[in-house]
């Protein structure tokens, strides 16, 4: 780059201490085209900087805060004068921390979990196998993004059951079944049913069962954060015992949608035994 007289410019570490900017970063974002000096002295390397450019310095700074990557305040700065790409970054950017704020929320749940753990003597389990006896259901089976998604298989089998001839028993019981062999991070199998008054013609994707099966089952009295307690009972016993079984199953006695307390809560952990 052409050297020019410094006269009307502004040194490096004088231009930093006005935009904010330490100076490792200034050459970093040289480096990455986004600040780079108005010139540099051939000889002693010193970089000279614009007093119009604390303008563009002061756009990155406030970018920078925001948590855009450096490529994303690169092209920021390109497309400054097209307000609609401005916006889809800055959209995109948005959706990112919304991610990372769940993810610090999931995070905070689970080292309360931990505390809960420490505090509370431990749940009195009573695991036994119990056969279920056939009742008519209406059920609905997806693939979806994660197990924390399967209330939206409650409110598509909620919008469908008014249009089938399916009618709810007014105390019946609701319920998930869990069909992958192992625990998976995303993209799970997962069928959500609810009990009805009587055998219906299904219409896909809705579909009619009545299941009758054996399991081991335990009961999980609370939040869903105790299931890591009743699932090392049920393990202990399933091992002891030489059982066979099939895939986890869920049996909502009092859900959150009949109370929002999970004081209240009430689920049955089940596994069929394979005979």
């Amino acid at each position: 780059m052409e050297s020019r007289s410094g006269d009307e410019l502004l040194r490096i570490g004088v231009f930093s201490n006005l935009s904010r900017i330490s100076v490792r970063m200034l050459r970093h974002y040289q480096d990455n085209g986004i600040l780079e000096p108005d010139s540099v002295d051939p000889y002693t390397g010193h970089r000279y900087y614009r007093a119009e450019q604390l303008v563009t310095a002061h756009w990155v700074v406030a970018m920078r805060d925001a948590g855009l990557p450096v490529a994303d305040i690169a092209q920021a700065l390109i497309h400054r004068d097209n307000p609609e790409r401005l916006r889809e970054l800055l959209t995109h950017q948005r959706r990112r921390i919304a991610a990372e704020r769940e993810r610090v929320v999931n995070l905070e749940n689970a080292f309360d979990r931990i505390n809960t753990y420490l505090q509370e003597s431990p749940m009195d389990i009573n695991v036994r196998t119990e056969t279920l006896s056939a009742h008519t259901v209406a059920a609905i089976r997806r693939i979806i993004p994660t197990y924390s998604d399967e209330g939206a298989l409650w409110s598509e089998l909620s919008n469908l059951l008014p249009v089938s001839t399916a009618v709810p028993s007014p105390h019946g019981l609701g319920g998930a079944t869990f069909y992958d062999a192992e625990f998976r991070e995303a993209d799970v199998d997962v069928e959500v049913w609810l009990q009805v008054e009587a055998p219906f013609v299904a219409v896909a994707p809705l579909a009619c069962q009545v299941p009758a099966v054996d399991v081991v089952m335990a009961t999980l009295k609370g939040g869903y954060e105790g299931l890591p307690e009743v699932t090392a009972a049920i393990g202990a016993y399933i091992a002891a015992n030489g059982l066979e079984t099939g895939t986890m199953s869920n049996i909502y006695r009092v859900s959150p949608a009949q109370n929002p307390d999970p004081a209240t809560w009430v689920t049955e952990v089940c596994f069929p035994i394979h005979s």
